[in-house]
């Protein structure tokens, strides 16, 4: 019979983040879900999260205008066979 302190532990992994699928309406309300309780559980962190809404605000018109003024040019499509022979 194995002694307690000779038996490997067994953690459990548990869910990791990158497993949790966010995407569309779910993930504006992830998003905003976390958010809330950042402002909640963080008052100060109010400041941080206005600034970062403005700063992805204007990140976003700047890449629209970007693409506006330079519009998709047609780029050879380039295919991949990797590990294929």
């Amino acid at each position: 019979m194995k002694q307690q302190r000779d038996v490997e532990p067994q953690w459990h992994r548990g869910v990791t983040m990158h497993a949790i699928p966010v995407a569309g309406a779910g993930g504006m309300i992830f998003v905003t879900g976390i958010g809330v309780l950042a402002l909640v559980g963080l008052p100060i962190a109010k400041w941080f999260l206005l600034g970062s809404v403005i700063l992805a605000f204007g990140v976003a018109a700047v890449l629209r205008l970007f693409r506006k003024w330079h519009p998709h040019t047609e780029v050879e499509e380039v295919q991949l066979n990797v590990g294929r022979q």
